[in-house]
């Protein structure tokens, strides 16, 4: 087949998809959608779509890993411009997201192979909303709050005592509900936030793909959110193999396919005790996880699996 890859040129897992994916035979393109602001050539006639000297419609299936979100153009703080400069940079940047995400999207409505499909996913990447469907799958979750209402807060954290507070579109790590938080929870009046209990136990990260579990590990951290610990960050991280229950893995491929996952990483606590399904409380899952370092270090052939996945996609439609 014939596999085009959305991601950026420099992205590793991209670069390691594309290696598997010529190893096994298929010829790739590498389709970097957010290439575009440095320029990168497409164009759309009404019928045929072009990126990068490629026909995108050429190819069987399709991975995605990036596109320019209209959101993405974000920058640290201490950097300064014009108001005027950054409303020419987001038009710019949400004129280049309609485009990508028009192509995706049409690409998605022709029937082509895609890991992940945007539009069976994307709505889901919003966690209240991916909250509210767990909820009623009968997922065990954490005890949760949504608010922007600082007094609401106070209360649910006084209630649950330990808690923690995390973004609802992302761009931040999971952090302590702690004194200094609390001093200044009043500036949530504009924007909500995710309080939740905090739970105990080892994190556990599963990798979904299509109908099967490929990887289940424990991901050693002495950390809150175990992306910021220095082991994590240096690329040091240690995962320890952590077989599921049967009860579980079929759990976490019912979240995966009520949430539009072809590829899904689940994270998992598990505090153990009579809490949740067999000690394990769910966390979340994510549309676009980071697997390759899990790959590397515990011979999970997860790319070998969305591969295959793909071939047999494509082998269907034929």
């Amino acid at each position: 087949m014939r596999l085009g890859i959305f991601g950026r040129l420099d992205d590793p897992l991209s670069t390691h998809t594309e290696q598997a994916a010529r190893a096994r035979g298929h010829d790739v393109a590498r389709l970097p959608l957010s290439a575009m602001v440095d320029g990168t050539p497409g164009a759309f006639d009404g019928s045929e779509w072009l990126f990068a000297g490629h026909e995108v419609a050429s190819c069987d299936a399709f991975v995605l890993r990036q596109y320019p979100a209209a959101h993405a153009l974000l920058a640290p703080s201490e950097t300064t411009h014009t108001a005027a400069d950054w409303f020419r940079r987001g038009m710019q940047q949400q004129e280049r997201s309609a485009f990508a995400q028009s192509l995706l999207l049409d690409l998605e409505l022709r029937g082509k192979p895609m890991v992940n499909r945007l539009g069976a996913c994307q709505l889901y990447d919003h966690k209240p909303l991916q909250l509210a469907v767990l909820e009623r799958l009968g997922a065990p979750l954490p005890r949760t709050i949504v608010t922007n209402f600082p007094q609401a807060a106070r209360l649910f954290v006084d209630d649950v005592g330990d808690a923690i507070c995390k973004p609802l579109a992302g761009g931040a790590e999971t952090r302590a509900v702690d004194a200094e938080l609390l001093a200044r929870l009043d500036l949530i009046s504009t924007a909500p936030a995710i309080f939740q209990e905090k739970v105990g136990g080892p994190d556990v990260r599963v990798t979904v793909v299509g109908d099967r579990v490929v990887s289940s590990v424990a991901i050693e951290s002495s950390t809150l959110d175990y992306r910021s610990g220095a082991a994590y960050q240096r690329g040091e991280a240690r995962y320890l193999p952590h077989p599921l229950p049967a009860e579980v893995e079929r759990l976490c491929l019912r979240v995966a396919t009520a949430l539009g996952h072809t590829l899904s990483g689940i994270d998992l606590k598990h505090p153990g005790g009579e809490r949740g399904l067999h000690g394990y409380l769910l966390l979340e899952a994510n549309s676009a996880p980071v697997y390759l370092d899990i790959e590397l270090k515990t011979g999970a052939p997860i790319t070998a699996a969305i591969l295959e996945w793909l071939e047999g996609a494509v082998a269907s439609a034929r």
